[in-house]
């Protein structure tokens, strides 16, 4: 357990990139599922609310937009058989960064707060958002032997794209009374 432990540490820390993943299937697919597990109990037990079917359909279509859009993007540049230790490495990753932020989304309160602890949690989301993209990057640049600026930009586009697709499916609830609307009445 620990060489896998240390594996996806280096992963994150951009020490090891994703050519370094096992791609046998039992190996992905347990790494799939824990991913796809953490990622439902952080929804299920956030105090936003998630419904429980919203709270297990999303990560769903996130993995699955995310692996389309890595074998799309393997594909394009003639990488494809890169795509499973890529997709690995990504949901590995991904699965580390939604285990460091579930107790900032524990600690999360629905109701706005303009300043202190709240302001605080949502800069290391924030955080945390930048360095999932970072890492994605650098899992790209590697995955498609592109420069770094196009790693970047192929990161940001798909997590956009994952976020935009999930948020579409599954839109945040309302945020309840005694909060401000952006939208005008």
């Amino acid at each position: 357990m620990k060489p896998i432990f240390d594996l996806f540490r280096d992963l994150c820390l951009l020490r090891t990139g994703p050519e370094r993943m096992p791609t046998a299937g039992l190996f992905v697919l347990l790494v799939v599922l824990a991913n796809l597990a953490v990622s439902t109990l952080v929804a299920v037990t956030s105090p936003f609310g998630a419904a429980a079917m919203d709270a297990i359909a999303a990560p769903v279509i996130a993995a699955a937009v995310l692996a389309t859009s890595t074998w799309l993007l393997l594909m394009m540049r003639g990488r494809g058989e890169r795509f499973t230790a890529t997709f690995t490495a990504l949901m590995g990753a991904d699965l580390v960064i939604t285990s460091l932020s579930w107790p900032l989304v524990l600690l999360m309160r629905p109701t706005p707060d303009p300043g202190g602890f709240q302001f605080v949690l949502t800069l290391l989301q924030f955080a945390l958002l930048f360095w999932w993209i970072r890492i994605s990057a650098f899992v790209f640049t590697r995955a498609l032997e592109v420069g770094r600026a196009q790693g970047i930009a192929i990161a940001v586009f798909v997590v956009l794209a994952t976020l935009i697709v999930t948020a579409s499916l599954f839109p945040p609830a309302d945020p309840g009374p005694g909060t401000t609307s952006a939208a005008p009445a």
